[in-house]
């Protein structure tokens, strides 16, 4: 179970950075135009841009509360079109104020491949190789081990959804102009119900999406805070959990690099192994190693 959590955790980070993304443009100045709109016009047409652009850069920190506490950064490039490449660092992890520098680790996924390097796989690893290649759909066919599922949820869910959630806010206002990262930008507040949030998507993303929920949770508020620049364009994201309730948390993504190529590089071949997955799945003996 220790093992899995790892993975998990390290899974929803990266993956996280990739949900509650926007892409597309550059936006230096805060447009006049944005100044015209209402707060709802304003998020309405910053879904709308969000989805226009394939490629753009992101740092996500998670912070819980109960339990100890924990936190989670971790930083990524992605390319969303034609097909979904992303080369993604985990470089914090810490729970109850310890650090856990095992479930650190890199990720790259191209081509429905996954190459991933975390210590605490290390020893499950064959060769004794730092990378494990893992084929996303033969992976995705063995119980426990879900890694397509992960990758077929970055890759269904817009980008532009999460924003698209915060457009069933009733009570979103305008709270000023602030410059994020040297980019003047429009700061928005409000909250939104997990029922209106999921009111806003279409049925099949909504289905996909309620799985980020626990049940019986449609009625719970999610805070937000958003940064748009001039092209009214996400900067910066804060979604907090109600403390009073069973979401409690912070989860901040700060955002760079919109439209700007990368590449995205396979680890060489003589540094990746297979995953044992029996052994990992089951507790039984590490991967061999040659």
């Amino acid at each position: 179970m220790k093992r899995r959590f790892v993975v998990a955790a390290g899974g929803t980070a990266m993956g996280s950075v990739l949900l509650l993304s926007g892409c597309g443009g550059s936006g230096s100045e805060v447009a006049t135009d944005t100044m015209k709109l209402t707060a709802a016009e304003a998020l309405a047409k910053s879904s709308q841009r969000t989805g226009q652009a394939d490629t753009f850069k992101a740092d996500l920190t998670v912070t819980e509360n109960g339990n100890g506490g924990g936190r989670i950064h971790a930083t990524g490039q992605f390319r969303l079109k034609p097909t979904l490449t992303f080369s993604a660092r985990l470089d914090e992890v810490s729970r109850g104020g310890q650090a856990v520098p095992a479930a650190k680790g890199q990720a790259v996924y191209t081509g429905d491949v996954l190459y991933a390097k975390v210590p605490q796989l290390a020893q499950f690893v064959s060769g004794g190789k730092p990378w494990v290649k893992v084929d996303v759909n033969k992976a995705g066919q063995m119980a426990g081990f879900d890694v397509k599922g992960l990758v077929d949820q970055v890759r269904k869910v817009n980008p532009a959804e999460q924003t698209k959630m915060f457009t069933g806010s009733k009570d979103v206002r305008r709270v000023g102009e602030e410059t994020v990262d040297g980019v003047k930008t429009t700061h928005y507040a409000g909250t939104v119900t997990v029922r209106d949030a999921l009111a806003k998507l279409d049925a099949r993303t909504r289905a996909e999406v309620r799985g980020w929920f626990p049940q019986g949770a449609d009625d719970e508020k999610i805070g937000f805070d958003l940064w748009t620049d001039g092209d009214q364009l996400p900067r910066k994201l804060v979604t907090k959990g109600d403390p009073a309730q069973r979401q409690s948390g912070t989860v901040t993504v700060l955002y760079s690099d919109y439209g700007k190529s990368f590449s995205v590089n396979p680890p060489p071949a003589d540094q990746v192994g297979e995953l044992s997955l029996g052994a990992f799945l089951n507790g039984g003996a590490p991967a061999p190693r040659n």
